[in-house]
């Protein structure tokens, strides 16, 4: 996957930094903090932190000068769409998703033709400048292992610094084809500790602590049989 979605694409014009961790398989987060720690700021750059099996289908590089070095950008994302702190998920990007032998493809978004602030983007890809990175010291949380790292890292760079997170309207592919698994649900109370005062959305699961008009929201649906 790696070979074709990102070693052998023709639209990847950028310097690769591979990580193959089939042997010691750290935690990702671990992985893309190596990479921060040992960079060298000087030298002005776009960070893509991506999946093996994310395919560009679009050269984003002469894109990159319009985009806000003061922003995150992604290329799907998750968003409360409501008022008064009640409100439904809705999920945006042009990101289509297939299984691994690219036997079926789909779109889990609502298709964007301009840039669109969220909350949280899925873990695929995240796009960050060098300069936000240092300037703020912004890291991936190690505890979050394999799952909501980048969900995480919006959370972290809005409570902390209100940077904010805008998916783009780019064509690409995640050769996935998965679901959130029970490992992903055990980060959630980790989550519920470090956001005590703020709840998020992501592309899959909410995160953070719940405030009490999403609390009677739930119940709501529950009530209902339905699932926001």
């Amino acid at each position: 996957m790696y070979k074709k979605c990102i070693e052998g694409n023709p639209f990847v014009k950028a310097e690769l930094s591979t990580i193959d961790n089939r042997t010691e398989n750290f935690p990702i987060p671990v992985c893309y903090n190596r990479f921060l720690d040992r960079y060298d700021y000087s030298r002005d750059s776009w960070f893509v932190f991506c999946h093996e099996d994310f395919e560009l289908r679009e050269d984003i590089s002469a894109l990159l000068d319009s985009w806000d070095r003061n922003s995150l950008h992604g290329v799907v994302g998750g968003v409360r769409k409501g008022f008064c702190g009640f409100g439904m998920q809705r999920v945006y990007g042009n990101m289509t998703e297939t299984n691994r032998v690219g036997e079926a493809e789909w779109n889990p978004a609502v298709k964007i033709k301009s840039p669109v602030e969220v909350e949280a983007f899925d873990c695929c890809c995240l796009v960050v400048h060098s300069s936000l990175v240092a300037k703020h010291h912004l890291r991936f949380d190690p505890n979050l292992l394999f799952d909501l790292y980048v969900e995480d890292f919006c959370a972290a760079a809005k409570v902390g610094y209100g940077i904010r997170s805008i998916v783009e309207p780019v064509e690409c592919c995640h050769h996935s084809g998965s679901r959130a698994t029970e490992r992903l649900y055990r980060h959630l109370p980790y989550l519920k500790r470090k956001y005590p005062k703020n709840c998020f959305v992501g592309t899959i699961v909410y995160f953070g602590t719940p405030s009490w008009q999403k609390r009677i929201q739930d119940c709501v649906m529950k009530l209902f049989g339905k699932d926001d």
